[in-house]
């Protein structure tokens, strides 16, 4: 009924048809997933710091007093934030040179100089003898006020011992402190 060179004749034009069907689909699966690869390369590109310092100290006067001492081991800074990966210690000095409130943490995030976000090991210490420690807290450096919803301890030279388990608002002098949920201990003046 059918012709040998015409059945051949079919066979080889099916062949054709699904090697072009086949490299078709070849195409459309590496067009696809180079998209898909581009769009994760691009998700998981990481910044890169416009600059970096090492083992940095930087000193702000005015009017020829000292008003800010910090030091940190590392700083990079990106278009929209500074980052210390590695932490840093900072004096802020009062009018009285020997009067000054110190923070040192573990690990920080400034955002345009005004907000700092502040984690790991937090020490803070003022001149009336207060003294607080925590594990992440947010400085206002515009309000002048620093707050946490972390658990908080503060120490006081006169013995008192606070916890706050809610978190901490203060200023940043530590001079007005309001503490969330509170336990503690009180010296007993007799």
């Amino acid at each position: 009924m059918f012709s040998s060179s015409f059945v051949f004749s079919h066979a080889i034009m099916a062949f054709f048809l699904f090697l072009f069907f086949f490299f078709l689909f070849v195409l459309l699966v590496l067009f696809f997933s180079s998209c898909k690869e581009k769009e994760f390369l691009i998700k998981k590109k990481k910044k890169i710091p416009q600059r970096i310092f090492i083992k940095t100290s930087v000193f702000y006067k005015e009017d020829g007093l000292l008003r800010i001492f910090m030091y940190s081991p590392l700083i990079k800074e990106y278009t929209s934030y500074t980052l210390f990966p590695n932490g840093f210690c900072l004096f802020i000095y009062e009018n009285d040179a020997n009067k000054y409130t110190y923070l040192k943490a573990d690990w920080v995030k400034s955002i345009g100089k005004i907000i700092y976000h502040i984690k790991g090991n937090i020490q803070i210490m003022n001149s009336n003898g207060y003294f607080v420690k925590t594990e992440e807290i947010f400085w206002n450096r515009k309000q002048k006020k620093i707050f946490n919803e972390k658990y908080t301890m503060i120490y006081n030279s006169n013995g008192t011992i606070l916890h706050a388990i809610n978190g901490i608002e203060a200023s940043d002098d530590l001079k007005k402190i309001r503490l969330k949920n509170i336990s503690g201990t009180l010296p007993l003046i007799g």
